[in-house]
């Protein structure tokens, strides 16, 4: 769930230079719980795919993306998505590839994704042509580049190397 509007309204008087960001992901367990909104007349928390589709299902996860510019301390949430258990990879591209759209359509220029080693996430890369040799995906003539989590990485490597100890 996102507004083209109040990103739009959000970096509108950003210079071009700090609409250059980096784009984060993640899927995150969430307490199940219903609520009717009168707002819209229904009730909310079910897994919810926005135009894809709506199902029964309590959501128990929610898919968040987040810009940030590298440089300074501005971030804002753009999207999210309440899912039934992890999002699953192919999923996960029709939702990355919404919110660049979102992104682009604000001018604002992402230039990195950052995500966390979840098996899905990996599944998302490897479907956009990322690898080794080739650390970025093309979107609408842009290279943008794949990375894991920094401190992430960290940990895994920190963890693998005390079970090669033990």
């Amino acid at each position: 769930m996102f507004s083209v509007l109040v990103l739009k309204d959000s970096v509108q008087k950003m210079s071009d230079k700090d609409r250059v960001c980096c784009l984060m992901f993640d899927d995150m367990p969430i307490r199940q719980h219903l609520h009717f909104s009168q707002k819209i007349g229904c009730i909310e928390c079910f897994e919810d795919f926005e135009r894809h589709s709506r199902t029964s299902n309590i959501a128990n996860h929610a898919l968040v993306f987040k810009l940030r510019v590298p440089y300074k301390r501005w971030k804002q949430p753009v999207a999210y998505y309440l899912t039934h258990e992890c999002t699953k990879g192919e999923m996960l591209v029709n939702y990355l590839v919404e919110v660049l759209d979102v992104c682009r359509n604000a001018r604002v220029v992402v230039v990195v994704t950052v995500c966390d080693m979840g098996a899905n996430d990996i599944k998302v890369f490897k479907q956009l042509g990322v690898s080794e040799k080739t650390p970025f995906f093309k979107f609408h003539d842009q290279e943008i580049a794949a990375v894991f989590d920094p401190p992430l990485l960290l940990n895994a490597h920190v963890t693998f190397s005390l079970d090669m100890k033990l």
